[in-house]
């Protein structure tokens, strides 16, 4: 499987075809590819932690450069900038700049030593949920999961942007299942960066378990007795340009 499907799977519908400028691959017409949103993808986590990256408007300019990336927002926004002239720190990755929510993703952390899991705990506790992941991925202090949709949940005006309070809410009550028995990070951003699939990272895919937006709020629904966890959201400062908190720019 190469990683040009996990990027297409996920992405869905949310990037041109081809660059707006510069592309190698047969144009297509503007009425085709119709307008598109972005995504920013990061070199290092270190580069990331300082929101240094690009903004990727096309799936030409991810396959030509994944290789390049160990980082990515999987959920599409409706532009990406920068906001130094030099173009190097991203700007726009805030709640109310998505254009689509195409994943529901969990952080597995593995933080000393008498906690061990491997991807096969997180699907055998699927199994019990109902819904598998579509792609697990080994990171350096664990593992990320994710839970593809099989359609993208388009966030709009018109609806008071219910859809991320919704899809939120959703995603809280994924994470709190895992972690009834998975040591699962439960106070990263929900739609910001997550680990970006590459071959020699991922240890289990499969493209047929996604699932779409109505049976996650179905399940969801009847989830009101899990625990809530008592921690707060960790708001570490992201550093750029002026040193941007995640509280008023959220990741």
């Amino acid at each position: 499987m190469t990683t040009k499907n996990f990027y297409s799977l996920i992405l869905k519908d949310g990037l041109r075809q081809t660059k707006f400028k510069n592309s190698h691959l047969k144009l297509i017409s503007s009425a085709e590819e119709r307008k598109r949103g972005a995504i920013f993808a990061y070199r290092s986590k270190d580069y990331m932690v300082k929101a240094r990256g690009v903004a990727l408007t096309s799936m030409e300019a991810i396959f030509e450069n994944q290789n390049n990336f160990t980082h990515w927002t999987p959920n599409v926004y409706r532009y990406g900038s920068y906001s130094d002239d030099k173009r190097t720190i991203t700007r726009g990755h805030a709640e109310e700049n998505l254009r689509q929510i195409n994943t529901f993703y969990i952080d597995f952390d593995i933080t000393s030593s008498a906690e061990e899991m491997t991807s096969g705990d997180t699907l055998t506790a699927a199994t019990d949920l109902g819904f598998m992941p579509t792609l697990i991925l080994k990171s350096d202090k664990g593992y990320q999961a994710y839970f593809v949709l099989s359609e993208p949940a388009y966030v709009t005006a018109h609806s008071n942007f219910k859809v991320i309070k919704v899809a939120k809410a959703i995603s809280q009550n994924l994470r709190q299942y895992f972690a009834q028995t998975l040591p699962v990070d439960l106070t990263c951003n929900h739609f910001g960066i997550a680990r970006m699939p590459r071959t020699d990272k991922v240890e289990f895919f499969h493209k047929d378990y996604t699932y779409s937006f109505q049976e996650w709020l179905d399940w969801s629904m009847k989830q009101s007795d899990l625990p809530f966890p008592s921690k707060q959201p960790n708001l570490t400062v992201i550093s750029g340009s002026k040193g941007v908190k995640q509280i008023d720019e959220p990741w």
